[in-house]
């Protein structure tokens, strides 16, 4: 049976050194959380212990998995669900480092090293974030009858082929591109928060699934050097194994984006799966049994997180280990972890 998890082989390191304003660390706000996390989880177990049928909360499905596969004795299976839950949360913060690292580092990239096919094209400086995706949605809807809208009467302004123009005199635009959606999303909360729009803003409002999907093939273009990659590599990710390529780092930020939904929907992010060896995608009808194991796939994972914040910038990377935001997760994510975490909520 294939392995639950492609290993990327690791090489040497480039000694590149990366300069960007990248994200700080507030321990004390992570403690503070994760202390609140602890409470409510508490009281929660607590509800259970006094008769509470928590099934009529939690579906059947979602605690058996504890016995059959996780392993769990069943008088032990409402401790276990809740020790995942902070486990989850102690995931967190390396998520989040993560992703701000990674867009910090595009951004950057983009507007200090812009790709040499650019100039004419789109905007490379702050404004990128609107003028890359109008460029790329305008390549992907070529024919303008698809990409504007027509106006539908005299009265309606419009230029001389009868495409609707808006109040600034530009064609109104009909079909976007997933991520001029995202974009216009961002901006319409942001304009509903009162806050002042900047592209800034803009990029810290967006997604991780967002800055994943920047690194999909769309984005590539080794001939006229227009595109951001294989150009941006080496600034983005100047610390990466010599030799990895787009579709790497790609494949590699999907599992990480894998593993951020499944927290996000409040899944057993303990759960893994062998791959079938015909696909090489996860086979759902062959989990990965036993807590140790599960442990120590998921410690995999959260290495890969590490490991990718060195790739942009190993002193990020240290400074997160320097102010202690992994202890959490590793004194959780282990056989004895689970069972200290049971033990205590016996008392």
């Amino acid at each position: 049976m294939a392995s639950p998890y492609n290993h990327f082989r690791m090489r040497p390191l480039l000694k590149r050194r990366l300069r960007l304003n990248v994200c700080t660390l507030n321990p004390s706000l992570i403690e503070v959380k994760l202390f609140l996390q602890t409470a409510s989880l508490t009281v929660f177990y607590h509800f259970f212990k006094i008769g509470l049928n928590m099934e009529q909360y939690i579906s059947k499905e979602r605690l058996e998995i504890y016995t059959t596969i996780l392993k769990i004795q069943s008088e032990h299976v409402m401790a276990a669900y809740c020790w995942n839950k902070e486990l989850s949360g102690s995931m967190i913060p390396v998520l989040q480092c993560l992703e701000v690292t990674l867009r910090n580092a595009i951004d950057y990239a983009i507007r200090s090293y812009p790709p040499r096919g650019a100039k004419g094209l789109y905007k490379v400086d702050h404004n990128w974030i609107y003028s890359l995706f109008n460029y790329m949605g305008g390549k992907t809807y070529s024919k303008n009858i698809i990409r504007f809208k027509k106006a539908k009467n005299n009265k309606e302004k419009k230029d001389d082929n009868r495409y609707l123009l808006n109040k600034y005199g530009k064609r109104v635009i009909d079909k976007y591109i997933w991520e001029e959606t995202k974009i216009n999303a961002a901006k319409n909360k942001i304009i509903e928060e009162n806050k002042i729009l900047t592209p800034s803003r803009i990029i810290s409002s967006l997604t991780f699934g967002f800055w994943t999907n920047l690194l999909s093939h769309k984005y590539e273009d080794k001939d006229s050097e227009t595109l951001l990659w294989p150009n941006l590599l080496v600034h983005v990710f100047p610390y990466a194994p010599k030799d990895m390529t787009r579709k790497e780092i790609e494949d590699f930020l999907k599992k990480i984006k894998g593993l951020r939904n499944r927290i996000s929907h409040h899944e057993a992010i303990w759960k893994f799966h062998y791959d079938d060896p015909n696909t090489h995608l996860p086979d759902y009808a062959a989990p990965v049994h036993g807590a140790q194991a599960s442990c120590a796939l998921l410690i995999k994972h959260y290495e890969d997180m590490l490991d990718m914040i060195g790739w942009i910038s190993p002193e990020r990377k240290d400074n997160f280990i320097k102010h202690h935001a992994n202890e959490r997760f590793y004194s959780l994510c282990s056989v004895e972890g689970l069972n200290k975490y049971i033990e205590r909520h016996k008392r």
